[in-house]
């Protein structure tokens, strides 16, 4: 939100909408123009990466996109996955390494550890309980 605020150019999207528009795009001969909405701005924020797996195709167009950013715009990046865990996600370690080795050059890592915030407050508005069969209540 500060970013907008400050008027830098922003882009939000999560990783599969944008693996699949860069798959669109290339289907369709119109790449370039499909990179041009994830390159332009200042930031691109990709949100969810690895809740869904990427087939090859998808992941080398992520790598050509993060390549092409690479030095020249800002990526804020949420993951529930680990970065070992990103070969499998992307169906190919060595991908997976060279996207990396892009992201993680001049970055920042944050790891949030702990209970899903939209889990929590319905956890404890409703305590489990079990009936006698063992089922939940």
């Amino acid at each position: 939100m500060e970013a907008l605020l400050k008027g830098i150019s922003v882009y939000f999207t999560t990783a599969q909408d944008l693996v699949n528009e860069l798959k669109k795009g290339h289907e369709e001969g119109q790449l370039n123009k499909r990179m041009r909405r994830y390159t332009k701005p200042k930031l691109l924020l990709i949100d969810e990466m690895g809740y869904l797996s990427i087939d090859r195709t998808g992941a080398t167009l992520f790598f050509q996109l993060i390549s092409r950013r690479y030095e020249k715009g800002s990526i804020i990046l949420t993951s529930n996955k680990s970065f070992v865990d990103w070969g499998e996600v992307l169906g190919d370690q060595v991908i997976a390494t060279a996207i990396l080795d892009r992201l993680l050059h001049h970055s920042i890592t944050i790891n949030i550890r702990g209970e899903s915030y939209r889990l929590k407050g319905k956890n404890k508005a409703r305590p489990n309980t079990t009936n006698e069969d063992g089922s939940l209540n």
